[in-house]
């Protein structure tokens, strides 16, 4: 009851989320735990409140810059003494917060994992009363997580070195791998684990199988017009959002882009825009999102997919978090397959590129470069990118051969002229640039003179600039890009000691997580048992109602012939049962509606005695007839994981044997109903002249006039709808069985043949 009373008191709240209570408990009786709670679940209170009502300051270790900001904010209009330590404010801020830790005034403090390389925050914790360690987003300790960062994998020695703090890590993804690799990188022992249900009712999970990008667009526009607003559009590169943004602004959306590549106040303005309800459409990368507490988005779409089922679980959490309906859409693509891919490789630098960089570094025989990465990758032609640079710069970093020195460390040039300003801002930045560098002027930190000035960063930058620009002063900024200082200029690479073998792992187990997103995408049993199996949880259920494959089963049959349902379903299912688990699921649909494409009289499928047994339906009426019987179990995939084929799974024989019961909706057989004025101004000159000379072929061969072969209808007809099976074929004018027999397939090579010209 006392701990209501503390809850009520805090944060105006009567009860606990479910796990909250025990994890508050389990800090304040000094146990150390690992929590694993989904977004939107309310891991933040598991830490606050033990923070307010223990002695000492709890330490808050997080990445993410925006929503120490965020949460600091709120804490501070509760009256909670919080606040936060990282590169956005000035050297002086920072030691006014390190000066109230030290005293004992602050409850909570936010920092981010690059802070424990600080000697001084170092020293300021080591004399200061800490509580607890709270550490937010703890899979980036492990190496085996989907965003392992360096910085998090120091924590563990750090924190015991420095003192025995009882520790509780938080994080909203963890399978069970990587929740052991946490506990043992932290070195904390008999650590209480609670990891809280994954599953949330009130999201409808979907996926839409999109062949190409046309496909894709189409659906994304047909969700964004079906379901509610506002929405979340996830791309995964910055060129994807940009396209999709100018796309939805097309149709007359309300919608804004964000990604890395946008300046800081570019990104607030749009972030700004989707919080507040100015734009219902955020189109973005992942750059977006972490720590967003938006209540009412009604939807996530990923037009792209991410790498890995612990990314896009994390993603599809920013969905309902007020408890309502809200529905998740992936837009699966194959193609999508190679960005993500090549992701991959660009994080995993061969060893030959990072030696090369290490090369270039060290040859230039400077201890201080201001050098960009697209230099150093124009220079050197194993390096695949900008971007491949980078990563390679920090392995080097984190091998002690250099130091990044981010804004405040880099150095610009600056030098005192003859006359001196008035105002006193700019004469006492002036008085400063002159003692330091004189006429002839000099390399200085950023940081140096924002010191010996005593004022803010952007003050001193300010009044640069203005001195600058009057002609008072010299002042060249630092170069574009970070500059580099060379810590072991007479290092040898091989000293360095890089673990290219542990980094390999790594990028099987990256490669291994992308295999299971493709899972997922062509998963025809319970999305969310699905996920919850993937992350051991024991909630998992055959058949949640909340996703697209579960609700198909539960779905209305319509009124069909019951004995016409069934023939059609043998028939899928014996033709892919005769396709002995070599071909995907488009290559099926071909054979079944007779296709006369070149592959299936190449490789004989054509003689198959299920060919054409479907020749009624469209090809896309029997795609889909076959994706309704994959969401109930009848097929399993073969093949490589990039090819996916499919066979018939136990239950599907067992369907196929009508040992078991199996259902289908069945579309209706649309005949193309064309008039002749339409197909006479409406068709493919080129193919026209090409499907005539065919003609003309035939009736020569065969001693025949060529109306007798088809008339110049039929020929403009197909020039026009260009049909690409039998059972299209027999819908044009003239067309029947028995031309179908002497002239199908001649006519239909043209078409195909010239298709494949033009695409």
């Amino acid at each position: 009851m006392e701990l209501l009373d503390k809850l009520k008191r805090f944060f105006d709240l009567s009860s606990f989320r479910p796990g909250q209570e025990e994890v508050v408990r389990t800090i304040l009786e000094g146990g150390d735990a690992l929590v694993v709670m989904p977004t939107g679940g309310g891991k933040s209170l598991c830490y606050q409140l033990p923070a307010l009502i223990l002695d000492g300051t709890a330490l808050v270790v997080s990445p993410l810059i925006a929503l120490m900001k965020d949460q600091v904010d709120v804490l501070q209009k509760r009256g909670v003494a919080a606040s936060f330590i990282n590169s956005t404010i000035s050297l002086a801020k920072q030691k006014q917060v390190l000066e109230k830790l030290e005293a004992g005034d602050l409850k909570l403090l936010y920092v981010a994992p690059e802070r424990f390389r600080q000697k001084e925050f170092l020293h300021s914790l080591s004399i200061s009363k800490i509580s607890f360690v709270a550490i937010d987003e703890a899979h980036c300790i492990s190496q085996w997580g989907h965003d392992f960062r360096p910085d998090y994998l120091r924590l563990g020695g750090v924190l015991q070195r420095i003192g025995q703090y009882r520790i509780l890590a938080a994080t909203a993804t963890a399978t069970e791998l990587v929740i052991l690799d946490i506990i043992s990188c932290l070195n904390i022992k008999n650590c209480r684990q609670f990891v809280t249900g994954f599953y949330r009712s009130n999201l409808q999970l979907k996926v839409a199988l999109c062949a190409n990008k046309k496909e894709k667009e189409g659906a994304l526009v047909s969700a964004l017009a079906k379901e509610k607003l506002p929405a979340i559009v996830y791309c995964a590169t910055r060129k994807g959002v940009d396209e999709v943004a100018d796309l939805l602004k097309e149709r007359g959306h309300s919608v804004s882009g964000y990604h890395a590549g946008m300046d800081d106040e570019t990104r607030n303005l749009v972030q700004e825009r989707f919080m507040t309800g100015h734009s219902e459409i955020i189109v973005a990368t992942n750059a977006f999102g972490m720590g967003i507490d938006k209540l009412n988005i009604r939807q996530v779409i990923h037009y792209q997919f991410p790498g890995s089922v612990e990314s896009y679980y994390q993603e599809i959490g920013r969905a309902g978090r007020d408890g309502k309906k809200s529905t998740c859409t992936l837009l699966f693509s194959m193609g999508d397959n190679y960005i993500q891919e090549f992701f991959i490789e660009m994080n995993y630098p061969l060893p030959e590129t990072v030696e090369d960089v290490f090369d270039f570094l060290k040859g230039t025989g400077k201890d201080y470069l201001s050098v960009g990465n697209n230099e150093i990758a124009e220079t050197i032609s194993s390096a695949q990118s900008d971007g491949q640079v980078g990563i390679v710069i920090k392995m080097l970093e984190r091998a002690g051969f250099l130091e990044r020195l981010y804004s405040g460390k880099r150095l610009c040039f600056v030098a005192a002229g003859v006359e001196s300003p008035r105002g006193p801002v700019q004469k006492k930045i002036f008085d400063v640039v002159a003692k330091i560098a004189g006429s002839k002027g000099k390399e200085v930190s950023i940081n140096f003179l924002t010191k010996t000035a005593g004022l803010e960063k952007p003050a001193l930058l300010r009044g640069l600039r203005l001195l600058s620009a009057d002609g008072l002063i010299t002042y060249i900024p630092p170069a574009a890009g970070r500059d580099l200082n060379i810590l072991r200029p007479q290092a040898t690479f091989e000293e360095l000691e890089i673990d290219f073998e542990l980094l390999e792992k790594r990028k099987h187990n990256d490669l291994e997580k992308l295999k299971e997103v493709v899972t997922y995408g062509y998963f025809g049993g319970c999305r969310w048992d699905f996920l919850l199996s993937y992350f051991g949880d024991d909630s998992a259920t055959e058949q949640c109602g909340s996703c697209d494959n579960c609700i198909q089963r539960k779905v209305k049959r319509t009124d069909t012939n019951k004995s016409e349902e069934e023939t059609i379903i043998l028939k899928i299912l014996s033709c892919v049962a005769r396709m002995q688990g070599l071909f995907g699921r488009t290559r099926v649909a071909q054979v079944l509606t007779g296709s006369a494409r070149k592959w299936i009289t190449s490789q004989g499928m054509n003689r198959l005695s299920t060919y054409g047994l479907l020749s009624g339906f469209t090809q896309e009426d029997v795609l889909d007839l076959i994706d309704q019987l994959d969401r109930q179990g009848c097929f399993i995939r073969k093949g490589d994981h990039l090819y996916p084929t499919i066979g018939l799974s136990e239950k599907g024989i067992k369907v196929m044997k009508k040992e078991e019961k199996s259902f289908v909706n069945l579309p209706e057989i649309k005949k193309l109903v064309r008039t002749f004025a339409a197909v006479a101004t409406d068709f493919s000159p080129e193919l026209y002249e090409l499907l005539r000379q065919k003609r003309e072929e035939l009736g020569t061969t065969q001693g025949i006039p060529l109306f007798l072969v088809v008339s110049n209808r039929t020929l403009k007809e197909m020039a026009a709808s260009a049909p690409k099976s039998m059972s299209e074929l027999l819908h044009m004018h003239g067309i029947g069985p028995a031309k179908i027999e002497k002239y199908g397939q001649d006519f239909l090579d043209v078409i195909l043949k010239y298709y494949d010209t033009v695409n």
